[in-house]
């Protein structure tokens, strides 16, 4: 109806789209797939996918991870932990729980590569296309910014001018060139730096993002604690913590064997004298072919063994601990404990045993705190600690009992929580001693505890990683120190000397910070002007300097200034 009644004042579009049709123009499959590549060759776009990576990351550090702590995850999709099931499901949906190893972290990193790729490469293909360039002839220096007439010296042609003053401009890029009138001219440019520094500047942080995500995939880092005199292998199982790159695979383990062989600590003086000065680990490897080699690992100096490198991370206390059987004398738990500081008592856990639930032998499941005390002494007020090294070692040993203590759950048993009504009994020793818990009257006790003598035991904690392309993200972060300071410092500048009958005329025009060339150019024309040769003829008929056109002042050279004037002439 609206088109019937005016149809003189239709616009084009309307004209263009086929008669009949109301839906609009839909691009097709190429048209997508062009805007789609226009877009990402945007360095706004760029920016736009880093910002969201770096938004993603940051949500990682806040939302647990499942291949760092699945146990956490875990809790969080229970609900007994976190913002509760419902929350929890969410984020599940959105790959939340696994950032790093999503989809759309890695499609998004994917249109970053690209958009970065075709962003630089036009880039640095003009760079080198200006660069290899001569430096710009010029034309009508006059009606530039910055120009000035020298008295040219008597007798001197116009090489010998151009001769004596070419070497002021030793720092730039020059070339000798004749003016359209005919006059010799010297043409010099430099500043091509600010570019390359700006490109190397951006190629660094694309390096940066190969750098991470390689070393990323093919990374692996293992944890684990252990007391003196024990060993590990480097397994999948041989590590209480891991985790490993999407292209890390189990057959990567070499299988190098580490054994503890020593373990020093040592503490600073008077006030914080329960602060560590030092730890090292005298460790002893064994690889895969038969080679061993003996390191001491300390903190900040790892050391490299078999493509895995080894960092001092932590200690503690592993004092043995046996329990035997009250009634037949066996043993039912014997090991190291691994104890961890908690306010200057050291606590551990164990599971002495897990508990059968076979009607025909039921067997409840018992379990085993320990809590060490290095050297304290109990005072009206409490405990008093007076070092922490243990010059006056006591443990107190409570065995706890029931049909459900959760030993039988993927929990570590650290994490667990033990009801008081579930305490069988306990005790407090000291090296060598051995204490009965678990009162069965004439029989004795149901389990005898014993603290083993001799030097307390310590415990290491080791990190042992595999970090490839390391080298790739050192050069990354070098050539952004190297591309920014030129970017920063180095700016565009064009200056011509040419020889005319009675004077030398200098001109100058700055592409980048304009408001600075004025000083610059005042300097050029002084060392130009210092250059000159001396006068061997009579002197000229004209006025000895004109000084035509002074220097612009810088607030002069910084007005506005129709940019064709300087650009397009030249």
């Amino acid at each position: 109806m609206t088109n019937s009644s005016a149809p003189d004042t239709a616009r084009p579009e309307d004209a263009a789209t086929p008669a009949g049709s109301r839906l609009p123009l839909i691009p097709g499959p190429w048209e997508t797939a062009v805007l789609v590549w226009k877009r990402l060759r945007r360095m706004s776009t760029a920016l736009v996918l880093l910002f969201i990576l770096a938004t993603a990351t940051l949500v990682a550090t806040f939302i647990p991870q499942e291949p760092v702590i699945a146990s956490t995850v875990s809790a969080w999709r229970e609900g007994t932990e976190g913002p509760g099931a419902g929350v929890a499901r969410v984020l599940d949906a959105l790959s939340l729980f696994d950032v790093f190893g999503s989809w759309w972290f890695a499609v998004l990193t994917v249109a970053l590569l690209v958009s970065l790729t075709a962003c630089l490469i036009p880039r640095w293909r003009v760079f080198f296309r200006n660069v290899r360039m001569p430096a710009n002839a010029g034309a009508n220096l006059r009606r530039l910014s910055h120009s000035i007439e020298l008295t040219r010296p008597a007798g001197a042609s116009e090489d010998e001018v151009l001769d004596a003053v070419q070497p002021v401009f030793r720092t730039y890029r020059s070339r000798r060139v004749i003016s359209p009138d005919g006059r010799a001219r010297l043409a010099v440019e430099r500043g091509h730096w600010r570019e390359g520094g700006s490109l190397v500047f951006h190629t660094s942080f694309y390096l940066l993002l190969i750098g991470v995500a390689l070393g990323s995939a093919f990374s692996f880092t293992g944890q684990i604690d252990i007391a003196e005199g024990e060993r590990f292998a480097d397994t999948p199982l041989g590590y209480q913590a891991r985790s490993a790159g999407t292209f890390w695979d189990e057959s990567d383990h070499r299988g190098a064997i580490t054994t503890i062989d020593d373990f020093e600590v040592t503490y600073l003086d008077g006030d914080n004298r329960f602060v560590a000065d030092e730890f090292v680990s005298t460790v002893t490897f064994e690889g895969a072919d038969g080679t061993t080699r003996t390191e001491e690992i300390r903190v900040n100096h790892p050391v490299h063994f078999d493509g895995l490198t080894y960092y001092q991370r932590a200690f503690g206390f592993a004092p043995q601990v046996t329990v035997r059987s009250g009634l037949d004398g066996s043993d039912l738990f014997q090991s190291n404990m691994i104890l961890r500081d908690d306010g200057g008592f050291w606590t551990g856990r164990a599971k002495i045993t897990q508990g059968s639930d076979d009607p025909a032998r039921p067997l409840p499941q018992i379990g085993m705190e320990v809590v060490f005390i290095p050297d304290a002494s109990i005072t009206d007020e409490g405990f008093r600690f007076n070092s922490p090294e243990p010059n006056n070692p006591r443990m107190a040993v409570t065995i706890y009992s029931a049909d459900d203590l959760g030993l039988d759950r993927t929990v570590p048993v650290s994490q667990l929580e033990w009801p008081e009504s579930a305490i069988l009994g306990s005790a407090m020793i000291t090296p060598g001693e051995s204490a009965g818990i678990g009162d069965l009257g004439e029989l004795g006790s149901l389990f005898e505890v014993e603290f083993g003598g001799g030097e307390i035991t310590m415990w290491t904690g080791l990190q042992v990683s595999h970090q490839p392309f390391r080298w790739l993200i050192l050069t990354a972060a070098s050539l952004l120190l190297m591309g920014l300071i030129p970017s920063m410092y180095a700016y565009r500048r064009r200056v011509w000397v040419q020889v005319e009958d009675n004077h030398v005329l200098v001109a100058g025009v700055a592409l980048h910070r304009k408001d600075r060339f004025s000083e610059e150019f005042e300097d050029l024309v002084s060392r130009v002007r210092g250059a000159l040769p001396a006068a061997t003829g009579p002197p000229p008929s004209a006025p000895a300097e004109l000084g035509v056109r002074d220097p612009v002042p810088a607030s002069t050279s910084s007005a506005p200034h129709p940019p064709s004037s300087d650009r397009s002439d030249l």
